[in-house]
């Protein structure tokens, strides 16, 4: 009679278990709809057997009923790390992508119109100055292209530095997204914890916390640790976004890496709340092997770069001839690989630094070959100390550039002056007048030296942000040199061909796009090419987020394969687990009718 008592506990605990899958399989076919659910399954395992000796002394079990281990999610943990891995590598070429068209069509305007025929004017009014050099009108003329010029340059520059700082917006919008993300997975991690601690189930809880992460995937790249209690732990880029007591945020602050000139940036990157930057790789560069291209925070600060880039920023790989001996020529190729290899780092990785750095270089080349034609420079070796007016000595001995006076031509004014520049640097003379020495007669003896660029200082480069018209030429026209020098032995008057040599420039090569590539192009070709590499790199970029959404496509239906709710196979599990419930109900029956039957019997 014992054995039949205990049998009872048998038929209950099967009624239990067919009960709780019943329950679960209402559940899953009520929810086979809701976004982000996860199909959920009861687990049922045989509680203990019994020992029991047989007919022939053989051992037998006999099972004393069934028990429900858990209420589980069906979910591939693999396939959920794949999926946020290509998900937020889509978000990073997004970024990148969305970055060059915004740029293409800033350098597009009207398919490049508008700046080309600013160019196109320069050497047209060139031309025509070149026939009649002493007409004021033609002067005028080509002063005003000029300033067109720099003008539509400037304004070109100005849209690239404005769209590079309003993605500071974006930036502190993202970094808000992942804190608010992680706020969430930790609340959801405590109440989780809580209805756990319990014994009871928190899977619906847990596909909130599975949806807020496949949220956060889109931003940065992390990894997730399930702890013993259901606490899931965020480790991004070195630290801890959430461990199992709190959550580090992330801040914003400006960029600290500065541009050659030393310029403070004005724009933001993110920070741990607690000090130190967030990202652990400090240069813009990416790498799919390294999962440095995840994530669309990471796409917007390569695709925006950390400051403004100039011409000064692209560094020009040395000729060989050029060079007086081959142990200057390797030193200084020695130093172009350094600045190669920072300019791989930050300005080429920059879809927008890259742009404004070939802007510069187009614009620099330009202007600084028109001012060379009209006013060359040449060596001069000074014979005796010179103290420059900021007070600065330089030795004898010292080389320096000069105005070449005997190759310089002449302006068409009363003084027939000489060096007067077309482009001029904002605040920036041309030249220092210095006295190198006395005539015999005591004449102070003085030459017009060169203001050289310097690199560390943004006030004397011929970039677009300090160009200006000659101050001296919108005052006065006439003195820009359109006249013969009489020390080249060239004759009188006006010197025609040398304005139309400058008009030629147009067709000379001024370098290349990137000290990675070995293809020269004129000033026009240039700027064509300029754009047609955006297309191209937004097409590639194009091309990879197609890929990527294929990937995350496949990946995701993998995901749902396994973790949807099939309908079909729930109503099969419905109809199974209500017979179970039937069996074990006609099982307590039977049990209670043999028991009933003994009990009247021993009465």
């Amino acid at each position: 009679m014992s054995n039949l008592l205990a049998s009872f506990n048998a038929g209950v605990s099967g009624l239990r278990s067919a009960q709780a899958s019943l329950n679960t399989t209402s559940h899953n076919i009520a929810n086979a709809h809701t976004p982000g659910y996860t199909r959920q399954q009861t687990v049922v395992t045989d509680s203990f057997y019994q020992n029991t000796l047989g007919a022939h002394n053989n051992m037998l079990q006999v099972g004393m009923g069934t028990v429900i281990v858990d209420t589980r999610q069906i979910r591939n943990t693999f396939l959920d790390a794949r999926y946020r891995l290509e998900f937020g590598r889509q978000g990073f070429y997004e970024e990148n992508q969305k970055a060059s068209l915004e740029v293409e069509d800033m350098l597009g305007e009207l398919e490049g119109e508008q700046f080309k025929v600013g160019l196109t004017g320069l050497w047209e009014a060139f031309e025509e100055l070149s026939k009649d050099p002493g007409d004021i009108v033609k002067k005028d003329e080509m002063i005003a292209a000029a300033e067109l010029f720099i003008q539509r340059a400037q304004v070109l520059r100005g849209q690239l530095n404005t769209y590079q700082t309003s993605l500071n917006s974006e930036v502190m919008r993202q970094v808000d997204a992942i804190n608010d993300l992680v706020s969430q997975v930790d609340e959801l991690n405590k109440v989780i914890r809580r209805y756990e601690a319990g014994g009871e189930t928190a899977n619906d809880y847990r596909d909130k916390r599975n949806q807020c992460l496949d949220e956060l995937s889109h931003y940065i790249n992390f990894e997730t640790n399930e702890e013993k209690d259901g606490v899931i732990t965020i480790y991004s880029e070195g630290a801890f976004l959430l461990d199992s007591h709190r959550q580090n945020f992330l801040a914003v602050e400006y960029d600290t890496t500065e541009s050659k000139q030393h310029q403070t940036s004005r724009l933001l990157k993110p920070v741990w709340e607690s000090g130190g930057d967030y990202f652990q790789e400090s240069t813009l560069k990416y790498s799919n092997k390294f999962k440095t291209d995840v994530g669309s925070l990471r796409g917007i600060l390569v695709a925006r770069g950390c400051y403004a880039a100039n011409y000064t920023d692209t560094p020009v790989k040395p000729e060989r001839e050029d060079f007086a001996t081959q142990q200057d020529y390797e030193k200084a190729m020695s130093t172009f690989e350094t600045e190669l290899e920072k300019y791989n780092s930050f300005t080429g990785a920059s879809v927008i630094m890259t742009t404004q750095s070939q802007m510069d270089i187009l614009m620099h080349e330009v202007v600084t070959r028109v001012n060379n034609m009209l006013c060359p420079n040449t060596d001069y070796t000074l014979p005796a100390d010179v103290t420059l007016p900021d007070g600065t000595v330089l030795a004898a001995g010292t080389t320096v550039q000069v105005l070449d006076e005997d190759k310089a031509m002449l302006g068409d004014d009363a003084d027939n002056t000489m060096g007067t520049e077309l482009f001029s640097r904002r605040g920036v003379d041309r030249y220092t007048e210095i006295q190198v020495g006395t005539d015999a007669d005591g004449n102070p003896i003085t030459k017009k030296m060169y203001n050289e660029e310097v690199e560390s200082d943004i006030y004397s480069l011929y970039t677009s942000s300090q160009l200006v018209i000659n101050p001296d030429l919108l005052k006065d026209s006439s003195k820009l040199p359109v006249m013969f020098n009489p020390n080249t032995g060239a004759g009188k008057g006006y010197a025609n061909d040398n304005i139309r040599a400058i008009a030629d420039i147009q067709t000379e090569k001024i370098g290349t796009l990137d000290p990675n590539s070995l293809a020269d192009y004129d000033a026009f070709d240039f700027y064509d090419q300029i754009v047609i590499e955006l297309g191209v790199q937004g097409d590639v970029w194009g091309g990879i987020i197609e890929n990527q959404e294929a990937t995350v496509t496949s990946v995701d239906g993998e995901r749902h394969n396994v973790m949807s709710v099939s309908t079909e196979e729930e109503l099969s599990d419905l109809i199974k687990f209500q017979r179970c419930y039937d069996a074990s109900s006609r099982y307590i029956t039977t049990v209670a009718e043999m028991l009933e039957y003994l009990i009247e019997r021993l009465g």
